[in-house]
C-alpha cells in the first residue's frame, strides 16, 4: 500500500476530479445544487499516480465558511483518507479567519461521521432542487461545527 499525500488542486486536475465526482453521483457542475467548482479552494488525495479523494470549501463570510464536494474513490475507503482531507480543507478555512463551519451530507453513515470525528451538530434540514448525492434522500441535512474550538483543540 502506498502512501497517500494531500496537496492544493491545481487546474489540470479537474478532469480526474470530475471523474472521481461520478462515483457518488456528484458530477452535476454546473447545477441548481452546485454552481461551479472552484478548483483554487480544493485539496486532493493522491495514491502514486492517481486521485484517491478530494474536498473542498468555501468562504461565506470572514468568520464562516461551507464544506463542498468530498470523495474518496471507492477502491481507496477505509484507509483515513475521508480524515486527512476533511482536515486540511478546516486547516486552510481556519488560517483564513473562519470560526463556523456548514456542512451539508445526506448519507446517514456520513453524518455520523462529521459528528463522531469533527463535532458537529445538526441544525436542519434543505430540500434538493437537483439529484446530487443519493437519489433515494431527497433533503441534504445540514450540519455545523465550531471551527474555532476544533482548532484550539489541536
Amino acid at each position: 500500500m502506498s502512501d497517500i499525500t494531500i496537496e492544493p488542486a491545481r487546474e489540470q486536475d479537474i478532469p480526474a476530479m470530475m471523474e472521481l465526482l461520478e462515483f457518488a453521483n456528484m458530477h452535476y457542475i454546473p447545477s441548481e445544487e452546485m454552481a461551479d467548482l472552484d478548483w483554487r479552494c480544493y485539496f486532493v488525495a493522491r495514491d502514486s499516480d492517481r486521485m484517491a479523494g478530494l474536498s473542498g470549501y468555501k468562504i461565506l463570510s470572514p468568520t464562516e465558511g461551507k464544506t463542498q464536494l468530498m470523495v474518496v474513490h471507492p477502491d481507496c475507503r477505509g484507509r483515513g483518507i475521508g480524515i486527512k482531507l476533511q482536515t486540511a480543507r478546516l486547516e486552510a478555512m481556519a488560517a483564513r479567519g473562519v470560526k463556523t463551519v456548514i456542512t451539508n451530507a445526506d448519507l446517514p453513515a456520513t453524518i455520523a461521521w462529521y459528528k463522531k470525528h469533527f463535532g458537529y451538530r445538526e441544525i436542519g434540514r434543505l430540500k434538493k432542487v437537483h439529484e446530487f448525492g443519493d437519489p433515494t434522500i431527497r433533503w441534504w441535512t445540514t450540519l455545523e461545527m465550531d471551527l474555532a474550538a476544533w482548532a484550539a483543540k489541536r
